[in-house]
């Protein structure tokens, strides 16, 4: 029985798929690390918008922190959903509930977003600023345990896979 060589090509394209989902992974951990302080400041601000919506600092504080994190957040769902985890899907590593979990917690992210999307925090009226300021105080909440999950599960597992 002969063992028969894969084609140059496929080779090629399975290891320039390999190092592309490589930098995407350190590329998506580095832009963790990156989101602590802004969160804990979309945390505080939501939270104060929240039941005091009239708050100008905290406005501001809400728009900095929501100008910041927007473009992070739809770079890195966008990098997940249409690479990482079609790539992860086909490699195996990930087993179909992790894989679930994943989009369902990108599904409740997209949610929130969605609810701050067109928000303006220092000119709109104090009712749509304290369900904003709710929803990014909740967003920032769950995009933190989103983290902490990626780092404890996702990434290690990835890992995994690329060096198998």
């Amino acid at each position: 029985m002969s063992t028969a060589k894969k084609p140059p090509a496929i080779r090629t394209e399975k290891f320039s798929d390999t190092r592309k989902i490589r930098n995407l992974t350190e590329e998506l951990s580095r832009e963790e690390y990156q989101l602590g302080m802004p969160l804990l400041d979309a945390a505080v601000a939501g939270v104060i918008l929240g039941f005091k919506p009239s708050d100008r600092e905290m406005r501001a504080q809400a728009r900095r922190c929501w100008e910041t994190l927007k473009p992070q957040l739809n770079q890195h769902l966008l990098s997940e959903d249409e690479t990482v985890l079609p790539w992860a899907e086909i490699a195996g590593g990930l087993s179909p509930e992790v894989m679930d979990r994943i989009k369902k917690s990108h599904r409740e992210m997209r949610s929130l977003i969605s609810k701050l999307n067109g928000v303006s925090f220092e000119e709109d009226p104090d009712k749509v600023v304290a369900a904003a300021g709710k929803a990014l105080c909740l967003l920032a909440v769950k995009l933190d345990d989103l983290i902490a999950s990626e780092e404890m599960r996702l990434l290690p597992a990835l890992r995994r896979m690329l060096f198998a």
